[in-house]
């Protein structure tokens, strides 16, 4: 990622910016089709394996090599990449058209995961007002319930505590209770909830209702249970959750404050790391909070912008890979050396530091596409 040429200046930035914010209504069906035809492949290959197995005569050990790689293929990318998806909603920004947006991430993204669209937009968007902050951010509370912050951190113990522990089914469950406070469960009432809900609460439970009547009649009539059971509940609650608390740190662990440019990181690495932990724009989490309109095809192009504005080239924190460097030749950390490092060492550009949430306060007045999130920022709540 390199500086275009010619800075912006501030007025010049947002106004290049606030091009970027603008949905539509076409791309997120390609991408949603692509994700379920991964999923069933991946389910027909496992079932075809199986019924050709026992149809030879063959012992079911040979399934568990094709059963693992099944539940580890829809966990960490089927799974986690829908999850993204709900966070992507949640800013309407996976439809322009809004209530298209919550049919839609309903019906194909939130339910599925057994999550509510309207539920996690009101904690997520708490976690954007009050980011970083250990007594009212929404997701470092729930975060610090789970597994305690202990940073800088080795890479040894990180491993252990942080990737292997986690897909124990006893810290799996401990994750997923949390974020059910506030994707599955009756939200809670902490943050401001107007103008939140495109669909009104009688036609969102229609809806909800339909779709797991649907279900259980599909699966009942098929037969289908033990499918549903062993290829989407299995990783649900092992790889699934193991994967998005890892996106989790890498987005705001160790973080050393709530500054524009210094409250998470900016992310590199191989193709295959990218799409596991950063899809759809996650690879640049500074800029999604610094402009949550952007839709996430379109955050590659606002970083170009942003690196034409020299605060963000000269503070933003850069990574390169998460476990491994994709480059070797480059000073730029990983998301481990960053994790085990004070949570300043890799911070540039210290002298002259903006007002901390300079930019995001001023994002809702002049690109901010929602107008309760600009109303909530204007009138204090922040």
């Amino acid at each position: 990622m390199v500086a275009a040429s010619g800075d912006l200046e501030r007025r010049e930035m947002f106004a290049e910016i606030r091009k970027l914010c603008a949905p539509d209504n076409v791309t997120n069906w390609r991408i949603l089709a692509g994700e379920y035809a991964f999923l069933a492949v991946v389910v027909a290959a496992c079932v075809g394996s199986y019924q050709w197995i026992t149809a030879h005569g063959w012992s079911l050990w040979w399934m568990a090599p094709i059963y693992l790689a099944s539940v580890v293929m829809i966990g960490v990318w089927t799974q986690n990449r829908l999850g993204v998806l709900i966070h992507e909603s949640s800013h309407y920004l996976l439809f322009k058209n809004r209530v298209l947006n919550d049919v839609v991430a309903n019906l194909l993204v939130a339910f599925p995961l057994f999550g509510v669209i309207r539920n996690y937009r009101i904690g997520h968007w708490g976690h954007h007002r009050h980011v970083n902050d250990p007594q009212r951010d929404p997701d470092l509370r729930r975060l610090i319930k789970h597994q305690a912050r202990d940073f800088p951190i080795t890479r040894k113990r990180f491993l252990w505590e942080y990737l292997l522990k986690q897909i124990s089914p006893h810290k799996a469950l401990s994750y997923l209770k949390g974020r059910a406070e506030y994707v599955a469960l009756a939200a809670r009432q902490d943050e401001p909830t107007r103008n939140l809900d495109a669909l009104g609460d009688p036609w969102f439970q229609i809806l909800r209702i339909s779709y797991y009547a649907a279900l259980v009649a599909v699966l009942t009539w098929f037969g289908w249970w033990p499918h549903f059971v062993l290829l989407w509940l299995v990783p649900m609650v092992t790889f699934f959750p193991a994967v998005l608390f890892l996106r989790e740190i890498a987005h705001h662990g160790n973080y050393p404050d709530n500054g524009d440019y210094t409250n998470s990181r900016v992310y590199d690495g191989k193709w295959l790391e990218r799409e596991i932990f950063f899809p759809f724009g996650e690879r640049n989490h500074v800029l999604h909070h610094m402009f949550p309109t952007i839709p996430w095809h379109k955050v590659i192009q606002a970083h170009g912008v942003m690196m034409r504005f020299p605060p963000y080239r000269e503070k933003v924190v850069f990574c390169n890979g998460f476990f491994f460097k994709s480059d070797l030749q480059s000073d730029r950390p990983t998301v481990l050396e960053v994790l085990a490092a004070p949570s300043r060492t890799f911070v540039r550009g210290q002298d002259g530091v903006e007002h901390p949430d300079e930019i995001r306060q001023t994002t809702a007045e002049e690109v901010g596409r929602v107008r309760a999130f600009a109303d909530t920022w204007r009138s204090g709540e922040s």
